[in-house]
């Protein structure tokens, strides 16, 4: 994994370790965001906690995934219509990706370099087809989800109040896509994210809560 940036969070002095490309840090000591640009970090105030909504997977913990080693960074709490859920941020050796947890289900996404050309958010309906990353893939969920709280590190600066939009589609193999919109419902070229729907057991995470009733 790539080395921790030895900073101190500006609030209360604890150590406030950046990875990679992260952009924003929950401190685990004050609840304080610190926000890095460039050398330089600033405070965002505190934000909304994480509701604990029961799920089994941890900061810190490491699992695998295609082969590939990584560690969970940053979780990214959203709640829309139908509910609540978590993207938790991975840390790769070589790259980053998202770990989709919703009610007991999970997929696994990395991010696919120069998506194309979409519809923009509101131009998109369930059950249409869309040809991505070579293969048709068809709208089977559309979120407007508002930001309820992080921990951990971000790619971005999560502010709460931010409503953002997503598309997950499906498509030929079990593959799972999710055309990230950002805060911008318009955007003509959103972030893709290709993978699939996985079992946790099949990541083999070496931490996760244990609940009363679980048998290993």
């Amino acid at each position: 994994m790539e080395r921790e940036r030895q900073v101190s969070c500006p609030q209360c002095g604890a150590p406030a370790p950046f990875r990679g490309t992260a952009v924003s840090l929950v401190c685990e000591h004050c609840g304080s965001t610190v926000v890095r640009t460039g050398v330089d970090l600033r405070l965002l105030g505190k934000i909304s906690a994480v509701v604990d909504d029961g799920s089994p997977l941890l900061l810190g913990g490491k699992g695998s995934f295609a082969g590939r080693g990584f560690e969970i960074v940053g979780r990214l709490q959203l709640r829309y219509a139908r509910g609540a859920w978590s993207e938790w941020y991975l840390q790769f050796s070589d790259g980053v990706g998202w770990l989709a947890d919703f009610q007991g289900n999970y997929a696994v996404t990395t991010p696919v370099a120069d998506g194309p050309e979409l519809p923009g958010f509101y131009n998109m309906a369930i059950g249409t087809w869309h040809e991505v990353q070579g293969g048709e893939h068809m709208v089977v969920d559309k979120r407007a989800a508002r930001y309820q709280g992080a921990e951990g590190v971000l790619p971005f600066v999560a502010e709460p109040g931010l409503t953002f939009f997503s598309l997950d589609l499906a498509g030929p193999d079990d593959q799972f896509v999710s055309l990230d919109y950002g805060v911008d419902p318009y955007r003509t070229r959103p972030d893709v994210y290709l993978g699939r729907a996985v079992e946790l057991a099949e990541l083999g995470l070496d931490r996760l809560r244990r609940f009363e009733g679980w048998r290993d």
